[in-house]
């Protein structure tokens, strides 16, 4: 599918990384209003160490020298202010993807979101989980990533060897479509970050959380299928979830109601996510200070919380309520219109 350019000229022109295989290029044309407000400021000279960088920055590797390329060529363009051209043509800014012709089905939804599985560059096909080491980047280059023989097993509990990734602490995942033979999609052992991965058919969960702390970024991307929950939260901290498309699921992100490790408060922060034929955006419990923060989103019931009172015996977790209530709960800009 395409949307017409944000962005006023075509980085490409200038000589700019190709966001359709770059994890730097990808970030920035994703989320050009958090870019653009750091890139105002930023300078090669100023910033020379990675304890400088924002936590986006491992998606540019931690190296200030390509955030400043990308910077000026996205956001200065040489100096001079980026202007309108509805002339050009791109997909839309929350994951770059290969540009399709005009008569592809154009769904309107929240700014920056894309709807449909982005047509793959290709195939590979592994027996076991790929490894992307602490602090590492890996750019699937929009190929189509799984596993065989196949391990899914619909619902029943597997594990991170059912895996198709595992990253490790402070790794990045970019530009890949996970096919549906994987059991567990990607599992994150640290804090991570996934920029436009895409799941073509959820198995048990598509994204498995299991940080001590710190915040997780997914950027764009979608997943489709999930008879129960597209991200399985297990560990603690934040999960920042943005420009990500939901079709057919159970549930968007739950924090874990019944792990032997729980007894912290785990936060989810939900920004410009269209979810459609499911269950809440958000399930939380509240008895250890989880919260759901969601902001301009659609889910095409207007369903976003529940609330439960967790337990770390293994016990089902009761529901408690639903909806939000200004707490644990916090909903801005939700609506139930997700298409034209």
């Amino acid at each position: 599918m395409h949307r017409y350019a944000l962005l006023g000229f075509l980085p490409a022109a200038l000589g700019c990384l190709d966001p359709n295989s770059n994890a730097c290029a990808s970030f920035m044309n994703a989320n050009q209003a958090t870019a653009s407000a750091f890139c105002a400021t930023f300078t090669q000279a100023a910033v020379k160490a990675t304890t400088g960088l924002p936590a986006w920055a491992t998606a540019c590797g931690n190296k200030p020298s390509q955030i400043s390329k990308e910077c000026s060529c996205y956001f200065t363009a040489g100096g001079a202010a980026p202007t309108s051209a509805s002339s050009v043509k791109v997909i839309s800014s929350a994951k770059p993807t290969t540009m399709v012709t005009a008569t592809t089905k154009v769904t309107a939804v929240a700014s920056g979101v894309t709807t449909t599985l982005p047509k793959s560059s290709g195939a590979t096909a592994t027996s076991k989980p790929i490894t992307v080491p602490a602090g590492q980047s890996y750019d699937g280059g929009m190929k189509n990533f799984d596993r065989s023989p196949r391990v899914c097993a619909e619902q029943e509990e597997t594990g991170e060897d059912d895996a198709m990734f595992v990253l490790e602490d402070g790794a990045t995942l970019s530009n890949v479509i996970i096919g549906p033979n994987q059991a567990e999609g990607v599992h994150c052992k640290g804090i991570c970050t996934l920029v436009n991965v895409w799941f073509e058919d959820v198995c048990e969960d598509a994204i498995t959380l299991k940080q001590a702390s710190g915040t997780s970024n997914i950027i764009g991307g979608g997943a489709f299928h999930a008879s129960d929950k597209v991200v399985q939260f297990n560990g603690f901290g934040t999960v920042s979830i943005k420009n990500f498309y939901i079709n057919d699921y159970g549930k968007g992100v739950r924090s874990c109601g019944n792990c032997d490790v729980n007894g912290k408060a785990r936060h989810v922060v939900m920004e410009n996510v269209v979810a459609v034929d499911g269950g809440v955006l958000c399930g939380i419990n509240t008895n250890y200070g989880d919260t759901c923060t969601i902001t301009n989103s659609c889910q095409d019931k207007g369903k976003s919380c529940d609330m439960f009172t967790g337990n770390n015996n293994g016990d089902e977790p009761p529901k408690i309520g639903s909806g939000p209530d200004g707490k644990s709960c916090i909903v801005t800009g939700l609506t139930q219109t997700c298409s034209a």
